[in-house]
């Protein structure tokens, strides 16, 4: 690796290996507040401009240095000359401290001035904002010495094939890496620590844009996204609260909208009128290619393969048990109690398993026995009828609404899938098969009841949906337009509800969790951690 190193990612790595690893190898970047708060406190100094007298110093803002025998570049905030003494300035956001990170980072200002400009540059100051001080910096040999060795190591681990191991202390508080490193979770799971408290949010609200009016657009207006028709405006919502848009049918999309929702990392989903996965409109593929590279090797792996598959097995059986078991403990119903029963020896038998080929018996068997009942968990006044799982056409409105969830789910899952960087459609239990997404069919298994199934049992048990809402086209079952706003409105509820995670025990959303759940998976693969736990609820 020969590139510059960013003089900002030297003081990231010094102050932590793992963020460095994150930023400067897998070019991951997370926003949280403290990230703008220090973007806002150093607006001015990004600002470059001309040099100028200011209380009688030579000043110049926002200089831009590198040196190729150092191998490292970056941006001096300020540079002021007095007295024919050169010297750099560096912001920080924070208040007054003995910080061997920040000072790093001045003293390799000053090593790349002298080599630029020919001159010594013997002190620097940083200026903490807060506490609106300057602090004079000694560009002494000693902190030379240490800045060099930071240089050469940051350099050396960047050339390593997987990130160092979390520091997994205060240094982790308000880090807005932590959503993707995980450092107490994996702690946790190397028996270092206790449970983590609670799973640390991104910034965001990340709600979901749908789209299904025929003939409707989207368009750009300052920072907000417009859904138009003709010339109403059907909606109206700022992009900040966007985490992904799904169309349906005939929607038009302008290119500056494409192009600004593919700039703020928001994926676009395509269905057909029908509710048909079609494609989807990503932000570039992460550059984490070495998380790629173990998931293909791993792929090839049969052991690994089959340990991986029978989690995603163990995990959906456990759950469609669990749907079951809720109901049975309402009203007592024998057929429910013996289907109960047969996923409970599916689930031991499929610990068992000794190949893919004899899991899928499993899998298949548990869910017969699973579906064989769903009928019995319709109350019968509300007009639905559910006798077998059909897929293509949907036999019957049951079936029609199983089939709506499933697609948003995986539509959910693989952009979950791309956002941690690995590829949707290299599978373990799924197979590859041509343009089918195997690694999100897989990661919604444990999903499919809790969220998709239940999603669906909850419209027609609170008769948010009735027959009449359906039309019966091409051999099968369709949503109307109208209640297809119903079904979005309550499955995004849905992914907002409250989940325990079984191994961490602490709560968060389904919609967190299915970005979790991939992360876990994508450091299980690359060897961090020893297993892969399917999220499990009782």
């Amino acid at each position: 690796m020969n590139e510059f190193i960013p003089l900002s990612k030297i003081n990231t790595f010094i102050y932590c290996p793992r963020r460095f690893y994150y930023e400067f190898v897998q070019q991951e970047m997370l926003v949280n507040e403290h990230v703008e708060e220090g973007k806002l406190a150093h607006a001015r100094t990004d600002e470059p401009m001309q040099e100028r007298h200011e209380k009688g110093n030579l000043v110049s803002r926002r200089q831009y240095l590198a040196s190729q025998s150092l191998g490292v570049s970056g941006f001096a905030d300020l540079l002021e000359e007095k007295d024919g003494m050169l010297y750099p300035v560096e912001y920080k956001k924070g208040r007054t401290g003995n910080w061997l990170n920040d000072k790093v980072q001045l003293c390799l200002q000053g090593m790349l001035l002298e080599e630029s400009m020919g001159k010594d540059v013997p002190f620097g100051y940083i200026y903490y904002i807060t506490s609106n001080r300057r602090r004079k910096i000694a560009l002494d040999d000693e902190l030379r010495k240490l800045s060099l060795d930071a240089v050469r190591k940051a350099r050396n681990l960047a050339e390593m094939d997987r990130s160092p191991e979390p520091v997994h202390d205060n240094r982790c508080n308000g880090c807005s890496l932590q959503p993707l490193c995980l450092p107490f979770e994996v702690a946790y799971l190397h028996d270092l620590d206790k449970p983590p408290k609670r799973i640390q949010p991104t910034l965001g609200i990340e709600n979901v844009l749908y789209v299904d009016e025929t003939g409707a657009s989207l368009k750009k207006q300052g920072g907000r996204i417009l859904v138009c028709k003709g010339d109403e405006i059907l909606r109206d919502m700022p992009v900040i609260n966007i985490g992904q848009v799904v169309i349906s049918g005939n929607v038009a999309l302008t290119t500056p909208v494409m192009q600004w929702l593919m700039y703020e990392n928001i994926p676009v989903i395509f269905l057909s009128m029908y509710g048909k996965y079609q494609g989807a409109l990503t932000p570039q593929i992460s550059k984490n290619s070495l998380l790629r590279v173990a998931q293909h090797k791993m792929a090839n792996d049969g052991g690994k393969t089959l340990s991986l598959a029978k989690q995603f097995v163990i995990g959906k059986l456990t759950n469609m048990r669990t749907v079951l078991r809720r109901r049975n403990k309402e009203k007592s119903d024998k057929m429910l109690s013996d289907s109960i029963a047969q996923l409970a020896q599916n689930i031991k038998t499929a610990k068992n398993a000794t190949h893919l080929d004899q899991l899928l018996g499993i899998e298949g068997a548990g869910s017969a026995a699973y579906f064989n009942v769903f009928g019995r968990l319709l109350k019968s006044e509300m007009g639905f009828d559910f006798q077998r799982r059909s897929r293509r056409p949907p036999a019957d409105p049951t079936n029609s609404l199983l089939s709506f969830a499933y697609t948003l789910l995986t539509s959910d899952l693989i952009s979950a899938i791309q956002i941690v960087g690995l590829d949707p459609f290299i599978g373990f239990y799924h197979q590859l098969k041509y343009g089918r997404p195997c690694l999100a069919l897989d990661l919604m298994e444990e999903f499919r009841p809790i969220v998709a199934d239940a999603v669906v049992l909850a419209l027609i048990n609170r008769a948010v949906l009735k027959p009449e809402d359906f039309t019966e086209k091409y051999g099968g079952w369709f949503l109307k337009d109208g209640a297809r706003k119903k079904f979005y409105a309550a499955y995004e509820g849905r992914k907002n509800e409250l989940v325990t995670h079984p191994v961490f025990r602490y709560k968060l959303s389904y919609r967190r969790a299915f970005e979790l759940q991939a992360r876990i998976l994508a450091k299980y693969l690359i060897g961090e951690i020893d297993e892969y736990k399917a999220l499990t609820v009782k």
